[in-house]
């Protein structure tokens, strides 16, 4: 019988140090993201500059008189070049990032492999194949996708947040602070769904690791399921698995999604505060259409950054269930000082060995010597430690105590 692989402190991890320790992968490719964060600042500073461009000209468009004609064209050639500036630095901002993101889960996929072939057969033995296979391939690509956009928003938007946030407060810096006042009620939301994203979606993947299971025991039991009629079975317990999957995808769905209409409203509210006080104070139409425009271009970092927080409990539910794996230990393994044998085999002595799964002892103080020609049979009844004791000399498993000397 296999069991699932968890571990009892599993759900005790903080994301934030699963997260942590997922980033130090890309230690090794900090050119490229010091590469993609230049030209995420590009991208920031085109986007921020086009503001004080639209103030200059807006104020000017019901008196023709006051704008002369080198205005108009200057401004006519500045936005163009804005938008030509913002739209290569986010294109190459994104590639950058997203090769430093795709990168670090390759070799995050790449160890887990590695590890793989070194665990002791007992490891596999206490699991299932489909769950291995499930973490090596679903949570990694999960982590995959987190990571490219994690990186990707943690370099363009906060310049760009702090370039529209100059903007607001060179326009009034009276208005800014009341406009933005409101934006701290949007870390409750996101901090209490985060917390259901990360449990759904460890959930999720380790339904997800259960359909994988079924799938392979199924494949590689097609015989034995066809032998006994049981195809009915096998579909039953595979559609439950997959509805269950679908449920908490769909838990984590409702999560992420109630995050986007609290952000909207708390902008219109926004808005619609500086409606009142633009009436108010009697500001100049420029300055109305220009910070209106920046609050609603402060709309899509606000919403990026705080999905940042879903995206991380997210992916550090995927990324704890591969970390175990690599975390895993190894107990089969050489002394530091482990002599490399050469030599032609003569003989096989088993000197008082034993032998126990977990607590349950299967062989007892074995003595036995096999010389090399001779041909030696284990008879003994279903359980009895024939296959074990062969085990043990091709050392799947340790010894509990005795040697087995070559």
């Amino acid at each position: 019988m296999t069991e699932s692989l968890t571990t009892s402190d599993a759900r005790t991890v903080r994301p934030s140090s699963t997260y942590w320790r997922l980033i130090q992968y890309a230690k090794p490719y900090m050119l490229r993201l010091v590469v993609g964060t230049i030209f995420g600042v590009l991208f920031a500073g085109s986007t921020t500059a086009i503001l004080p461009a639209l103030k200059q000209t807006v104020g000017h468009i019901f008196s023709p008189e006051d704008l002369s004609p080198g205005a108009v064209l200057a401004v006519a050639l500045l936005l163009p070049l804005f938008g030509l500036i913002r739209g290569l630095g986010y294109y190459l901002s994104v590639y950058f990032i997203e090769w430093v993101g795709n990168r670090v889960v390759l070799d995050l996929r790449m160890e887990t492999f590695e590890k793989l072939q070194h665990l002791s057969i007992g490891y596999y033995t206490r699991s299932r194949a489909g769950e291995l296979i499930s973490r090596t391939a679903n949570d990694t690509m999960l982590v995959e996708r987190a990571v490219s956009t994690v990186l990707g928003d943690l370099v363009r938007q906060p310049f760009l947040l702090v370039g529209i946030l100059g903007v607001l407060f060179w326009l009034d810096a009276v208005l800014a602070v009341i406009s933005l006042l409101l934006f701290p009620i949007c870390i409750i939301p996101v901090a209490l769904f985060g917390r259901r994203v990360r449990r759904f979606a460890r959930e999720g993947q380790q339904k997800l690791a259960d359909i994988v299971s079924i799938l392979h025991e199924s494949i590689s039991g097609a015989r034995v399921v066809r032998a006994f009629g049981m195809e009915s079975y096998e579909r039953e317990r595979f559609n439950k698995r997959c509805r269950a999957v679908f449920g908490r995808a769909m838990r984590v769905t409702k999560a992420k999604a109630a995050i986007d209409p609290v952000i909207v409203e708390i902008s219109v509210l926004g808005f619609s505060m500086l409606l009142i006080y633009s009436y108010w104070v009697q500001m100049p139409v420029e300055t109305f259409f220009t910070f209106g425009a920046a609050l609603i271009a402060l709309y899509d970092p606000v919403k990026r950054l705080s999905r940042i927080h879903l995206s991380i409990q997210q992916s550090s539910a995927a990324a704890d269930r591969v970390f175990e794996v690599i975390d895993a230990d190894v107990t089969v393994k050489d002394r530091s000082k482990a002599i490399t044998f050469d030599e032609p085999v003569r003989s096989v002595t088993y000197e008082n060995v034993t032998f126990a799964y977990d607590t349950d002892h299967v062989l007892k103080n074995i003595n036995l010597q096999v010389s090399a020609g001779q041909c030696l049979a284990l008879v003994g009844s279903s359980g009895s430690g024939k296959t074990t004791l062969v085990s043990l000399l091709l050392r799947f498993y340790d010894v509990t105590s005795g040697r087995i000397l070559i």
